[in-house]
């Protein structure tokens, strides 16, 4: 299986415009989905191409929040290699400023009750990543929507990812959670062993930007003292009632009432990612810098796949 994959590990080229972010959260309910979505359209608004990647395989509704009914193919398809990476992609129109700078935003939709990705075939694994690895041409960024908790797939797309968010809630059960997310990534989150560089904590439904901060303080503080490290701190977004009526319409919120709380909030938190991936380098304590590009993700992502196996040998 390791020597099947050795084509999969070579997937690398020199850097490339495109960048790629994960999006992660301890548990359900905290926002995770609407961030990754207010991104996309906020990254977009920037004059940017993205393309949002439902990674909660198994579990998709990625396609509902943003209001796709009934998708006609999705990555299952992709897997199946019965359609191409051009035909399962839902493209979004887009208006005002994003449109006068070309920005756009699709979705690859995913698919209900498939297998996670570490649990993939390699023949299945092999059609996706061809098929994704032609987004180094199309897309300017790629935010992938992963998975809640501490299982090894959602866990592969921060290791491998060139920035991962962290989404947290100031409830203390989602500040447990948030921790727990940390100390499974180990030193691999600061130190690049697996190819991460760049955990970032957003605090979602915050009461204010004090809260927020005092929430992301505390992860950083206790990540400190008995990790020896921490992530750095992007931003917040504040509670807001636009969210929840949105969610209920199958909207996303950003795209309803931009100039909303927590529309600028992820405004905001756009404008910081576009500053820390084009502009000076990701500043956290002790990470390294690594090549960018969909093909560096997937070389990264397949490297942490089959890290396990390789040990056992």
């Amino acid at each position: 299986m390791l020597d099947q994959a050795g084509e999969l590990r070579r997937m690398v080229e020199k850097d490339k415009r495109l960048h790629t972010l994960s999006v992660l959260s301890g548990k359900g309910g905290v926002g995770k989905s609407n961030i990754s979505a207010g991104l996309a359209f906020a990254l977009a608004d920037y004059g940017k191409r993205v393309v949002l990647i439902d990674a909660d395989l198994g579990m998709a509704n990625l396609d509902i929040l943003c209001g796709v009914k009934n998708a006609k193919w999705n990555i299952t398809h992709l897997l199946d290699g019965s359609r191409s990476l051009s035909e399962v992609l839902v493209h979004f129109r887009v208006s005002g400023r994003a449109e006068k700078e070309n920005g756009g935003v699709a979705l690859l939709p995913g698919g209900v009750g498939i297998k996670e990705i570490a649990d993939m075939e390699e023949s299945e694994l092999g059609r996706l990543f061809a098929a994704l690895s032609d987004l180094d041409q199309t897309a300017d960024y790629v935010i992938m929507d992963a998975g809640a908790g501490i299982h090894r797939g959602a866990l592969s797309f921060a290791y491998a990812s060139e920035a991962t968010l962290l989404i947290t809630t100031p409830e203390p059960t989602s500040i447990r959670d948030a921790y727990g997310v940390i100390k499974s990534l180990g030193a691999a989150a600061w130190e690049g062993g697996n190819g991460g560089s760049g955990l970032m904590l957003v605090v979602n439904m915050a009461n204010s930007s004090r809260e927020a901060m005092e929430v992301a303080e505390r992860i950083r503080l206790a990540s400190m003292q008995f990790l020896g490290n921490a992530p750095s701190y992007l931003g917040y977004v504040l509670k807001d009632e636009v969210i929840g009526r949105a969610v209920k319409n199958c909207k996303i919120f950003y795209r309803t009432d931009p100039d909303s709380n927590a529309g600028i909030c992820v405004r905001n938190l756009a404008g910081e990612l576009l500053r820390l991936c084009e502009g000076a380098e990701i500043k956290q304590e002790n990470v390294p810098s690594e090549s960018g590009g969909m093909r560096s993700f997937l070389r990264r992502l397949t490297r942490s796949l089959f890290a396990e196996e390789k040990k056992t040998l």
